[in-house]
């Protein structure tokens, strides 16, 4: 599979990094995790049970599936700017429906809208830094990108202690934000044809997607999506169970969000260690952190070093996997991490589900650490060894070129 031969100037790089890092910021820190930082106060006021808020939860992470399905032939036929755009109108706009939702259904609604923003936004920057960045800066250019997540969380928590109780305003602030990320990022957005040719596409057939090199990082995919969705959705209504204030539980969530920006060197650490190495310390450090805040909910000097742990080392596997991706799907980037994508958010899926079930049952702390158990399972898929490396050299993925 042939790398993309560009020489991309400083300025270019800034047009496709900060662009790309406002729109996750946007649909991931905002209109996706907003919810579980926002659910303790529309629970009060809407009437969600803990059920009813894990199904809520995955009904946004069902529809980020849907749309990263979509994304694929989006990006290949309109090019990036069309994908990107859309998703800060699903995100303004699903975002703009919970602020004003009067019942439990209107709330779902709109989380269910702004879901799909962040299945569209990302994977168009898989192409954006293959074609507009010079190989020797894309693994800090993509963690970059991904840390735009912890930007996300990192503003959103501010904006909640801010308005206290008000979670409406502050849905409200989120849409502001919104608009103007979405200009920025859909003016900055390459045209159709800037990026890769229709020509050069493969057929995305199922052996193209699922193969011996692609197994292993979609199973981790699976597994860190299910066990990091728990904390999420319930990480605030967990500390807030266990003794903690609002602002107290808050403050973690936004702490979180601040340590993963920490993640945008995980870039400058492949380089160093290389990705088998980052990745495995990443997941290993994810494990402890969800058991950590397991067992430590009661103190708040834990469960602030939980949360900075978890925040960095989320971003981190998150950006591990983008690298992992664009090595494995080099062909096609943004339908590569389509397709990780997609696993994770199967994961995500039943994590908050399986979560609330078991909350009633068993509480917080055990469901924690069945969350924590399911991403230490994560440990056994991970970049291959120089060894297996050459192994799968060997294999070709079979893809019939597209008809035009």
């Amino acid at each position: 599979m042939r790398e993309p031969d560009v020489s991309v100037d400083t300025p270019a790089l800034v047009r496709s990094v900060l662009p790309g890092v406002a729109m996750i910021a946007v649909t991931f820190g905002f209109a996706r995790y907003g919810y579980g930082l926002l659910l303790p106060e529309m629970q009060s006021e809407l009437g969600i049970s803990s059920h009813a808020a894990g199904l809520i939860a995955s009904s946004a992470y069902a529809s980020y599936l849907v749309a990263n399905t979509a994304v694929v032939w989006m990006t290949a036929r309109l090019g990036p700017r069309w994908p990107i755009g859309l998703a800060a109108v699903l995100a303004a706009g699903g975002m703009a429906v919970v602020a004003t939702a009067g019942t439990s259904a209107g709330a779902a609604a709109g989380v269910f809208v702004a879901g799909a923003a962040a299945g569209l936004a990302f994977p168009p920057y898989a192409d954006i830094v293959a074609h507009q960045v010079s190989p020797a800066r894309r693994a800090l250019a993509w963690s970059t990108i991904s840390s735009g997540t912890g930007w996300g969380v990192a503003v959103a928590g501010p904006v909640a202690i801010g308005f206290g109780d008000d979670w409406r305003f502050a849905w409200l602030v989120f849409v502001g934000l919104a608009v103007c990320a979405g200009i920025l990022a859909t003016l900055c957005a390459p045209r159709r044809g800037q990026t890769t040719g229709r020509s050069n596409l493969p057929q995305l057939s199922w052996t193209w997607f699922v193969c011996p090199r692609s197994r292993p990082l979609l199973l981790s995919s699976v597994l860190v999506g299910a066990g990091s969705a728990v904390w999420w959705t319930f990480s605030v209504e967990a500390l807030r169970a266990s003794g903690l204030t609002a602002g107290q539980a808050r403050t973690a969530y936004a702490l979180c969000g601040v340590a993963s920006i920490a993640a945008s060197l995980s870039g400058s650490a492949v380089n160093r260690i290389g990705l088998r190495n980052s990745y495995l310390g990443a997941c290993a450090l994810l494990t402890a952190a969800l058991a950590l805040i397991a067992v430590g909910s009661r103190q708040l000097v834990l469960v602030l070093l939980a949360a900075a742990l978890f925040g960095a080392a989320y971003s981190a596997v998150v950006a591990t996997q983008g690298i992992w991706s664009a090595d494995v799907f080099a062909a096609r980037p943004s339908a590569g991490l389509a397709a990780i994508n997609t696993a994770l958010t199967i994961g995500t899926i039943a994590g908050p589900t399986a979560a609330g079930l078991t909350i009633h049952r068993t509480g917080y702390p055990t469901t924690l650490l069945a969350a924590a158990l399911t991403t230490a399972l994560a440990l056994f898929f991970c970049p291959p060894s120089p060894r297996r490396r050459k192994l799968l050299s060997t294999h070709h993925c079979r893809a019939t070129p597209i008809h035009n």
